[in-house]
């Protein structure tokens, strides 16, 4: 089942606006006690009306609400809700990419910070980014491997199902990377006249053979493999936590810590055997020499048209709102108009009547 789309495309903005709420609220009570405080210390309350016919503070407090409500109303457009979908059609012309992800327990070591796992999921969203018009697909492995999402001209429903990858997906201990080319292989459309690329984003703790064979026959039927370390030559002690959230290391049969270390002298020969090359996400700029260098520059081919859903931002509604408060905030005065406030003084003359 397909995950529901976030009402809101950037949340963060909903936080600024739980904070900014009472925060003006709040500075606004003070700023208006203070300012009746010094209206107490030169003019008596008694007097005030006299003195200040046209004080009017409740209109001073209308124009502080219609601020703090125009301000509020632009942060909810900042945070692009969203609601309802729109059909429309797809067609564009890239490579199709297979991404096998990596999701055994070796994955959770630190060396890469905040995991190994982290970092390659972070390295997923990256391809996804720049990845624009391809189709995208992506396979879960560890002790076998799985599609976890199929090729289709749809990032968010890619971003979706790397986010929801752990160590708990795959019961099955163990790195079997063959299993996850071979799947790969499989999730491959044959009729889409597109290039066809294999990622492989891993430690390189393969405890099965024939990951470069697979590669080799991956080559043969004209799809690149590319591979992506997930770590260090140093390696890592590998951490998880206990039923209470503590952290506890990872042991052998013999009690021992588990420490794992990068294999990159089998990633590298499985990139060379799949026509492809090999990168490091200890290199910042790692996915993008991936898809300049290598994947981009694959011939395109042209996708089947379909129908896709994609959901509508609502932005222009809070926006709507928020400019016509904040416009009605800048043109209500805070004092009555001056025809008005004489209004007494012009009906007191035409009774013939001092005015008061």
């Amino acid at each position: 089942m397909k995950t529901p789309a976030l009402p809101f495309l950037e949340p963060m903005f909903l936080v600024l606006l739980a904070v900014f709420i009472p925060l003006a609220c709040a500075l606004l009570a003070w700023s208006e006690r203070r300012r009746r405080a010094g209206l107490d210390l030169l003019v008596h309350s008694r007097l005030m009306p006299q003195l200040l016919p046209g004080l009017r503070p409740w209109r001073r407090r209308l124009k502080h609400a219609l601020a703090v409500a125009g301000t509020a109303m632009v942060l909810l457009a900042l945070a692009r809700p969203r609601w309802g979908y729109v059909e429309e059609e797809s067609r564009a012309t890239g490579v199709d990419i297979v991404v096998c992800l990596d999701v055994s327990r070796s994955m959770l070591a630190p060396d890469l910070k905040p995991s190994r796992l982290q970092r390659a999921k972070l390295a997923a969203y990256d391809l996804a980014g720049l990845a624009k018009g391809d189709r995208l697909a992506l396979v879960a492995f560890a002790g076998t491997a799985f599609l976890q999402c199929p090729l289709a001209l749809d990032p968010e429903a890619f971003r979706q199902s790397v986010n929801s990858l752990d160590t708990e997906v795959i019961p099955e201990a163990g790195t079997a990377m063959a299993e996850a080319i071979r799947e790969a292989r499989g999730g491959f459309s044959e009729d889409s006249g597109a290039s066809r690329a294999i990622v492989v984003v891993t430690d390189g703790e393969d405890h099965e053979p024939g990951a470069i064979k697979e590669a080799q026959e991956a080559r043969a039927a004209g799809i690149r493999v590319y591979t992506v370390a997930a770590g260090s030559a140093e390696g890592d002690l590998l951490r998880t936590t206990d039923p209470y959230g503590n952290p506890v290391f990872i042991r052998d049969e013999r009690g021992n810590p588990v420490r794992s270390r990068l294999n990159e002298k089998l990633l590298r020969e499985v990139a060379e055997a799949g026509n492809g090359f090999f990168v490091s996400l200890k290199d910042a700029q790692a996915m993008r020499t991936l898809y300049d260098r290598g994947v981009g520059t694959l011939p395109r081919g042209d996708f089947a048209s379909g129908m896709m859903r994609r959901p509508r931002e609502r932005y222009q509604w809070p926006l709507a709102v928020a400019m016509g408060l904040l416009l009605f905030e800048l043109v209500f005065p805070e004092e009555p108009t001056p025809w008005r406030r004489r209004a007494p003084d012009a009906a007191g003359e035409g009774t013939g009547k001092e005015p008061t």
